[in-house]
């Protein structure tokens, strides 16, 4: 077994968010590569949404925005509905220091956190000094006498793509939509930045100072379009897999090991689950359930699933996702009015707005360019079952 449930030691945790990564961009900088030799990377992290808010909270809460009850745009500066206990809270709890640095204070619950801050007021922030100074000021408040969970999201991605693309181009300005090359340029060049980031604060302020006595978490909160679909600039409006295919990276060697890559499809809901698993945290059944599940028994499991060729196996595991967007061909930032499920090959999106249907077939076709709902009904009729237990799920408890 790589992972033993007789851990003793309280680990911190260290949650490094590199907000609007596109995972297949990955691989163009060493540093990631570097990255992955340090802990078992999964590479099939679907989002629950593709934009912050929803995103984010999902991860927070292990459930999705329709059933934690941050779902839209319009739901900003709100905590989940009563009876959601957030990753904090658990650690809080039980006996963690809490310390979280947001993009913006709106965009994710404070709850359980005690201390909360976002540089959105501060103008062109150093974020590598930052973030080193919050990491030496957390380990020097608890000074070894308890174990801390840090939360540092890193936003300039998010930053650049506002400036360059957002405060330039609507949906749908073709002088945007045509130039898909250099869009992809300058987002390279956004990620490199963010690879700077990851070298200072995990290589040369976290590796082998707190690897024994953390868990390192470095993932993404959703991934980010350079104008694939006409009517998305980025990110937001539509729920196609440069959004919300994602990856995470754990790092501590006595439960994850090193250089292992986890290719099943698995949920951003199913990290805050994990996260406890690894701490032997219970779960409190007195609260409102999530639905993510931890990751960690895929680590063994993963020779015999991808062995496992039944084809019912196929709609055994099922990520959902929602989205309203603020702009696009259908606004709507009040509630999501377009949700979608999807298993490792197949993803079936329902646009509500117009009531249409979109079914991709992510092995032959991962840039979804041809829709096939006409061509498969029984795939349909039993991702279209899936969809809708998901959505009464959501409305439960």
């Amino acid at each position: 077994m790589w992972y033993s449930y007789c851990i003793m030691k309280k680990y911190n945790v260290i949650l490094l968010l590199i907000d609007g990564t596109r995972i297949d961009r990955l691989d163009k900088f060493p540093i990631f590569k570097r990255l992955k030799e340090e802990g078992c990377f999964f590479s099939e992290v679907i989002a629950s949404a593709p934009y912050t808010l929803v995103a984010m909270n999902s991860i927070f809460t292990g459930m999705y925005g329709s059933k934690n009850g941050i779902d839209a745009y319009h739901k900003m500066f709100q905590n989940p509905k009563a009876g959601c206990k957030t990753l904090a809270d658990y650690l809080t709890e039980n006996g963690w220091y809490t310390r979280g640095d947001a993009m913006r204070l709106s965009l994710v619950s404070s709850q359980g956190f005690k201390k909360f801050t976002s540089q959105e007021d501060v103008p062109d922030p150093d974020f590598s000094k930052i973030h080193k100074e919050i990491l030496d000021e957390t380990t020097n408040e608890v000074d070894g006498e308890q174990p801390y969970f840090l939360y540092l999201h890193y936003p300039k991605i998010h930053h650049s793509i506002k400036e360059s693309v957002f405060d330039k181009y609507d949906d749908f300005s073709q002088e945007y939509f045509e130039n898909k090359e250099e869009n992809l340029r300058n987002y390279d060049e956004y990620l490199k930045e963010a690879a700077d980031y990851l070298d200072e604060i995990y290589f040369k302020n976290i590796s082998g100072k707190q690897n024994n006595d953390s868990i390192v978490i470095i993932m993404t909160d959703h991934g980010m379009g350079i104008g694939e679909k006409v009517g998305e600039r980025a990110y937001g409006s539509f729920t196609y897999d440069y959004t919300l295919r994602t990856f995470a990276l754990f790092i501590q060697p006595k439960i994850f090991p090193k250089g292992k890559a986890i290719n099943e499809l698995t949920r951003a809901i199913d990290i805050m689950p994990t996260v406890l698993d690894c701490l032997e945290i219970p779960i409190d059944q007195s609260c409102l359930r999530m639905q993510g599940q931890s990751m960690l028994n895929l680590i063994n499991q993963t020779e015999q699933n991808e062995s496992n060729t039944d084809e019912d196996s196929e709609f055994q595991k099922i990520a959902y996702s929602e989205t309203g967007g603020v702009n696009g061909p259908w606004p709507s930032p009040n509630s999501p009015n377009i949700k979608c499920v999807r298993t490792k090959k197949w993803k079936l999106i329902h646009n509500l707005t117009p009531n249409t249907w979109e079914l991709y077939n992510l092995e032959n076709d991962p840039q979804e360019l041809k829709n096939m709902v006409e061509e498969h009904p029984v795939i349909v009729t039993k991702l279209k079952d899936k969809l809708q237990s998901i959505i009464d799920d959501c409305a439960s408890d």
